[in-house]
């Protein structure tokens, strides 16, 4: 192969390598649009109500991307605890903690408007546990985003995309390198 050969070969790879990004980009945008942000706006809010309302959207974004209960977020390695089952099961206990919290404040404020500082303390000592046990190790529907990559999209799983992204660059640095010895 002459030295317009690989210089053909490494744009080729390049071009490979940005449709590459750029789809998965959209695949990634497609997942956060429908299940991520409602997971990251459930961790931000400040009421139980509201907290309760992203997850639900999160759970029916996940339904929308056709994640069934059956689903494994693993290729290989299937366990109880990469399973989507587990995911809405996880998700359901966030949103009975938070309706705990919706019944403790109404009953201890009593629909009271002044309540006093030290109560209004544990409520916001209660919602960051609920944060807290959102974001446990890692974000709340970590089980979700594998499962969406690996029966929908598997080339943008972690460690697929990794080695196709280390073949791509090694092409690109191969036929530069080729490329400039040949024209030297």
């Amino acid at each position: 192969m002459n030295g317009i050969g690989w210089l053909a070969l490494g744009i080729i790879s390049i071009m490979i390598l940005i449709f590459y990004f750029i789809i998965g980009i959209f695949v990634s945008y497609n997942y956060e649009r429908n299940v991520g942000a409602h997971i990251e706006n459930a961790f931000e809010v400040n009421t139980p109500e509201r907290m309760i309302i992203e997850i639900q959207l999160a759970k029916d974004g996940m339904k929308s991307l056709n994640l069934d209960e059956n689903m494994y977020g693993a290729l290989i390695f299937k366990k109880p605890d990469n399973k989507m089952s587990w995911q809405y099961n996880f998700l359901d206990s966030v949103i009975e903690r938070a309706e705990a919290v919706i019944i403790w404040r109404d009953t201890t404020y009593g629909g009271q408007a002044a309540a006093t500082e030290q109560l209004g303390d544990v409520y916001e000592q209660k919602m960051d546990n609920l944060r807290e046990f959102l974001h446990e190790g890692g974000r709340a529907d970590w089980i979700a985003e594998k499962v969406y990559f690996v029966n929908n999209n598997v080339l943008y799983y972690s460690n697929v995309s990794f080695f196709i992204y280390s073949i791509l660059i090694f092409f690109i640095i191969l036929s530069f390198i080729i490329f400039i010895v040949k024209n030297e």
